[in-house]
């Protein structure tokens, strides 16, 4: 998936320096929401949609980096990925209100 796997094992950072990457870029996500929803004391930091979108995809690269780390190889990331998202994607559906009924 855009050589993830590839990238991080030419990336020397450790476990620990990704991990600690992964909060930056949650926090930077967090300072654009906030700011685009107007919350207080963020406003005047001017994020945009797009910001959102930008720092959602790097908090994003940066989770697969740390799969891709604890991998051992591409097909072992592929496999660990595709099994890990469509579980957690399951119990998220298993979670979501029933759709209403509509009244015939």
């Amino acid at each position: 998936m855009f050589g993830i796997y590839e990238l991080t094992q030419s990336d020397p950072k450790t476990l620990q320096e990704r991990a600690l990457k992964l909060s930056e870029e949650a926090g930077e996500l967090a300072q654009a929401v906030l700011s685009v929803t107007n919350a207080p004391g963020s406003a005047y930091k001017n994020h945009t949609l797009a910001d959102i979108r930008e720092e959602a995809v790097d908090t994003a690269i940066v989770a697969l980096s740390l799969l891709a780390h604890v991998s051992d190889t591409q097909d072992d990331f592929d496999a660990h990925l595709n099994r890990l998202m469509a579980d957690k994607c399951a119990k998220w559906r298993e979670k979501l209100p029933e759709p209403a009924q509509s009244a015939e």
